[in-house]
């Protein structure tokens, strides 16, 4: 095993590669184990780790729920998911009035590759102002504006897998009505996570998200299925909509997505990556939800 932080990288093995681990592994440290879990276990502890990111295309389901009960306490999350996270930071470093949406997607695409996304899952959407009322509006040569909404949809492919999430921005202080519309679309989105467990029909998921904003009065404005499944494809199985047959198992990745897009305004989404587990859901995607403005 390899446990690599910021600041030192450590390689676990038994006593049979001793030798050949401190000759072969330059820059990391060597710890010898004779039961392999509890001793990542007490390191991982004696580092302080909170979040570890995991090689997803290596590691088996089952192999998983035994890391999850030996690291109570510390939040596993594949690799692809905490890069894509690593991208809303840079993306809340650059996107300011002025700057082109296409431009601040080009930049976003080469912070990802120089830290080793195979490519992007998709072309990623920033559609700022009334642009936002589209659902899959590419980055255009749009430049954005102070007090506009910014819809930011972004995914990356490493190590074979995709991920998928969305934030919206505010450039400058928000309007009474943005922070409506953003209140409704984040409470949507409670409610349909909430939904999610083994054995739900993905069509009860999607309604917990549409009657909420149904409700609110913004039903006409939100017209696509509330998610879907990611992997090894950007849209799997389960759909997760109203006419939706899929019943919901433990272990699938689904998004959770619900959106509000009002014509000549402009649109809020906001969607996270969730595994399906024993009663109930892990999100997988950890930016802020709160609405911000940059």
């Amino acid at each position: 095993y390899a446990i690599v932080t910021g600041d030192a990288a450590w390689l676990i093995t038994d006593s049979r590669y001793t030798t050949q681990a401190k000759a072969e592994t330059k820059g990391f440290k060597v710890r010898l184990f004779r039961k392999a879990l509890e001793t990542l276990r007490d390191l991982l502890g004696e580092l302080k780790v909170r979040t570890l990111a995991f090689e997803s295309n290596n590691i088996t389901y089952d192999n998983l729920l035994r890391l999850r009960k030996a690291f109570k306490g510390i939040r596993l999350k594949p690799v692809s998911a905490a890069l894509l996270d690593e991208g809303y930071k840079k993306a809340e470093a650059i996107l300011r009035p002025g700057v082109a949406e296409r431009d601040a997607a080009l930049e976003i695409e080469f912070a990802f590759r120089a830290k080793g996304a195979e490519g992007l899952a998709f072309d990623t959407i920033i559609a700022s102002g009334e642009r936002g009322a589209l659902p899959h509006g590419k980055a255009d040569l749009k430049k954005i504006k102070k007090g506009e909404l910014v819809v930011v949809d972004m995914g990356v492919l490493k190590d074979g897998y995709n991920s998928d999430e969305t934030r919206t921005y505010c450039m400058g202080k928000a309007t009474s009505e943005q922070k409506k519309v953003y209140d409704v679309v984040r409470g949507a989105q409670e409610r349909a996570l909430n939904a999610l467990k083994p054995g739900v029909r993905a069509s009860v998921v999607d309604l917990a998200a549409r009657q909420y904003i149904e409700k609110a009065g913004y039903g006409r404005y939100f017209g696509h299925g509330t998610g879907h499944g990611v992997g090894l494809d950007i849209h799997e199985s389960p759909g997760i909509g109203p006419l939706s047959k899929d019943v919901l198992k433990e272990g699938m990745v689904v998004t959770v997505e619900p959106g509000i897009y009002i014509p000549g305004w402009g649109g809020v989404r906001i969607e996270d990556m969730a595994l399906v587990v024993k009663g109930g859901f892990e999100i997988i995607t950890t930016t802020s939800k709160d609405l911000r403005c940059l």
